[in-house]
């Protein structure tokens, strides 16, 4: 329905042992990746809960603003405060806190539902 890349983020880029620094670290790279114009969605724990409805219409939202998708997962110890302050949306997935790389597959399974609904495809029940 859409194109997807993926922008992969070295966990840890100062192999600094204390969290603080890595989510810093983790942050001013994630900020350097993102273009001014990306509608940025971080995924937190904290973030507002959505139906799959609610994430189509946030889809087609930025879709009739032109403005690009950028999803930002944390790694283990979060986002940094910089990225929450990037976010023009914070979002959770679950309630329960997700490995990065299980955040990654729910999201994209979300993402396939929100186009389907916005199709009109019968996948989304």
């Amino acid at each position: 329905y859409a194109p997807v890349s993926s922008i992969a983020i070295k966990p840890n880029p100062r192999n600094s042992p204390d969290p603080a620094i890595q989510r810093e670290a983790e942050g001013e790279k994630v900020l350097k990746a993102l273009e001014p114009r990306d509608f940025v969605v971080v995924l937190d724990e904290r973030g507002q809960e959505l139906r799959s409805e609610d994430l189509a219409r946030l889809v087609a939202a930025a879709g009739d603003d032109g403005r690009p998708l950028a999803f930002c997962i944390g790694g283990p110890y979060g986002h940094s405060d910089a990225v929450r302050a990037r976010a023009d949306r914070m979002v959770r997935l679950s309630v329960m806190v997700l490995n990065h790389q299980v955040a990654v597959v729910v999201l994209l399974e979300q993402l396939y539902r929100a186009w389907t609904i916005l199709r009109g495809v019968p996948y989304h029940h």
